[in-house]
């Protein structure tokens, strides 16, 4: 494994393949709702095996932003960087937070005679007022730490980031894993807050963005991605039959089976990325990438609408992996037209 030279985020066309991918991931995890709903019917086992695949989508969302933006002091200030990051990010979070509460009172999901302004400016800011917003406000504190990761210099980052991401998967993760599933009756004191949450994922993308990656051990994070998906499938699949509900042992995606699996499935991306991006369908992929930020913010909506509209079958296989194809082409029709309009194109940059 040897460390290569950082480039600009502009320039790094593997990057475009997997924001398409991953979105496309989030957009099935959602459609494929029906996995919260145990039952011994079929449908949950194909459900199961839909959301232990496509669960690598936020990390790997994750894990690009984190490639994307450790360098940006080579392109503007952190001042700048800020003023981007408000104005690519909060406002649009912000105005289709808005637009989802006007959404939600018209389809009388919220009445505002027993519904404070506290309550709805809280559930707004903790992303909760649209469930599928609760990434935001990590993404904004991922946002925070990013200049001070980035302020580590170039040559000395992949080690301290190595180093970080070692000790922090095993103080972090990998020990109260071990804990949680073997049962122990252990107050683990050990926790390195600096690598903590979803900022493994940050510096796990940069570790492995900045590192040309042998055969040897690329086959090496397959296995261990592999064994992840594996705990995440077959773990959920008898703990939840045994209790005859949903149970989270090996769920969460800061968990040691997601983080395995998150890591193997980015490596294969960057993999496939790389050569795809170098031929015909490149095009596709970086056209795609324009709206996969307006995916992240319509498709609830767009499930929403249709499924009131036309009340699909949740449980279909066709529903559940057709309709994110849908969704966009929908999101792509919808975005082409705000964007068209000078006052609303900045709530769809």
């Amino acid at each position: 494994m040897s460390e290569k030279r950082p480039v600009s985020a502009d320039r790094i066309p593997y990057l475009s393949f997997i924001q398409v991918v991953s979105a496309f991931a989030v957009v099935v995890l959602h459609t494929n709702g029906c996995f919260w709903e145990y039952s011994s019917e079929s449908y949950w086992f194909t459900a199961n095996i839909i959301e232990c695949l496509f669960y690598f989508a936020v990390p790997v969302f994750f894990m690009n932003t984190g490639i994307t933006l450790i360098d940006y002091q080579d392109r503007y200030s952190t001042k700048e960087y800020f003023m981007k990051r408000i104005r690519k990010t909060f406002v649009p979070f912000v105005s289709w937070s808005l637009i989802g509460l006007c959404f939600k009172a018209v389809s009388g999901s919220i009445d505002f005679n027993t519904t404070s302004f506290s309550q709805i400016f809280n559930s707004i800011l903790a992303g909760r007022l649209i469930n599928v917003y609760w990434f935001f406000p990590v993404l904004f504190c991922i946002y925070l730490c990013i200049p001070l990761f980035a302020s580590i210099s170039k040559n000395k980052r992949n080690s301290v980031f190595t180093y970080l991401l070692c000790c922090g998967f095993i103080t972090n993760n990998l020990l109260p894993f071990l804990i949680n599933v073997l049962g122990l009756d252990i107050a683990l004191p050990l926790s390195l807050q600096v690598i903590s949450g979803h900022l493994i994922f940050v510096i796990g993308g940069v570790v492995i963005h900045t590192n040309d990656l042998d055969r040897r051990t690329r086959l090496c994070i397959y296995i261990l991605g592999l064994i992840g998906f594996l705990l995440h499938l077959i773990g959920t699949y008898k703990l939840s039959s045994s209790a005859g509900s949903i149970v989270s042992t090996y769920k969460g995606y800061t968990n040691v089976p997601s983080i395995l699996y998150s890591f193997g499935i980015f490596v294969f991306l960057k993999q496939i990325g790389t050569r795809i991006m170098e031929g015909r369908l490149s095009r596709l992929f970086c056209f795609l990438k324009d709206y996969t930020f307006p995916v992240y913010l319509m498709h609830w909506f767009i499930i929403t609408a249709l499924q009131r509209v036309f009340q699909f079958d949740t449980k279909s296989l066709i529903y559940r992996l057709g309709l994110p194809v849908l969704i966009f082409i929908i999101t792509i029709c919808i975005t082409r037209l705000i964007r068209m309009i000078p006052f609303l194109k900045r709530i769809l940059p």
